[in-house]
């Protein structure tokens, strides 16, 4: 890209998981991260503001023309937290669940907004000293689920071509700056379940490198199941995935409570998913308690559990070398309760540590770009470099 003294001109390290409930995303340091709902809506109308409070993170409110975003798609898009206040925003759920990830138009907004996000807290101070246009080159690290292996070099293309242009509409702190971005792609498309191992056999006093295993990645609505062999090589022939859709039980246990209740206490699916995730079952309403989602997720989750154990259990049978079996993701500290409590045959499962599962894919795909950026070398996602551990507890 050429100068421009009018223009910051700037480089960015950024790596960014699309999960389905949400997108994750580490710049320029591996533990300097964000994250918000995955959840976006179309705008046609200019967002009235009284008083332009709160983070900017909590209010992305973007105008974003790409060549990836298929015309007539719309160019104002809401996304994040206040996209999840509307009552219109299109969660990944339903028709859109049945979508692959690389071919939803979604994941291409909220993978620019995330960009964006992260060249403007980079360059915050400049935007407060007045800059108000950045071109930015981008060195990505972004997964797909294994499913989409296939549709790796599609969606890399969608992510390389030409440049995308995101403005900041009534951001605070951010109305009105205006962010180009040209992407590169040092280390391709990574998988992001291998991700997630790759971090995982990065940590310190790691054995996994040593033996057999397998790891699930469950998230909203994949099931990922990969199995390495020692020396964390891949086994292709055994790795499979499903779909499993966690965000649509999210959606009936609330719209359930809402029904027992008679009156919509819950207005969002991320407000049922902080609940799950935090063991917060309670539901207060003007300071009043108005009940508890603790029975009706129990019955929900429980039935989730048991379908993915069975799957589990089936795709193992497949790789019975496997000592072991993982579960990392967002979906896996949700669930991992109700998995302990269905599996009744003493099968070594582990489970990550509830602060870390649901970035272990964003922290490996970092990891995995970093190497690749220092090393000026493309780096297969199915190799760790680095000795390994798993900061997990036995089941």
């Amino acid at each position: 890209m050429g100068k421009d003294p009018q223009i910051l001109n700037t480089d960015i390290v950024v790596a960014v998981d699309n999960g389905n409930s949400f997108v994750k995303a580490a710049y320029d340091r591996i533990d300097q991260t964000f994250m918000f709902p995955n959840v976006t809506v179309q705008s046609d109308q200019k967002r009235k503001v009284i008083l332009n409070q709160g983070t900017p993170l909590e209010n992305l409110d973007l105008e974003i023309v790409s060549p990836s975003i298929p015309e007539g798609y719309g160019r104002h898009f809401q996304i994040g937290v206040l996209a999840s206040r509307h009552p219109r925003a299109q969660a990944i759920i339903g028709h859109k669940a049945s979508q692959m990830k690389s071919q939803r138009p979604e994941t291409m907004i909220t993978t620019l907004g995330a960009l964006a996000y992260a060249i403007a807290e980079k360059h915050e101070k400049q935007i407060e000293n007045g800059v108000r246009r950045i071109r930015a080159h981008v060195h990505l690290g972004i997964g797909l689920p294994i499913a989409e292996v296939g549709e790796a070099q599609s969606f890399a293309d969608k992510l390389t071509r030409g440049v995308h242009m995101v403005a900041f509409q009534s951001t605070p702190q951010f109305e009105g700056v205006e962010v180009e971005i040209q992407i590169s792609l040092p280390d391709g498309i990574n998988v992001d379940n291998v991700s997630g191992i790759i971090d995982l056999a990065s940590e310190p006093k790691s054995t996994l490198a040593e033996k057999s295993f397998g790891v699930a990645d469950l998230g909203g609505i994949d099931l990922d199941i990969a199995f390495f062999k020692p020396g964390l090589q891949l086994d292709d022939y055994t790795s499979t995935g499903f779909r499993v859709n966690l965000n649509d039980i999210i959606t009936r246990i609330r719209k359930d409570f809402n029904a027992s209740q008679g009156q919509e206490f819950i207005k969002n699916d991320v407000n049922v998913i902080e609940r799950l995730v935090n063991k917060d079952y309670e539901v207060k309403w003007q300071g009043l308690v108005k009940g508890n989602i603790g029975d009706i997720a129990n019955l929900h989750l429980t039935e989730l559990a048991r379908d993915v154990l069975e799957r589990v259990l089936d795709a193992w049978a497949e790789a019975p070398d496997a000592e072991e079996f993982l579960f990392i993701g967002g979906g896996a500290s949700i669930l991992a309760g109700y998995i302990k409590d269905v599996e009744r045959q003493g099968h070594p499962l582990r489970f990550d540590i509830h602060e870390y599962s649901q970035l272990r894919n964003l922290r490996g795909t970092f990891r995995s770009l970093q190497s690749a950026i220092d090393s000026g070398e493309e780096v297969a996602a199915t190799e760790a470099k680095a000795p390994a551990a798993a900061g997990d507890e036995q089941a």
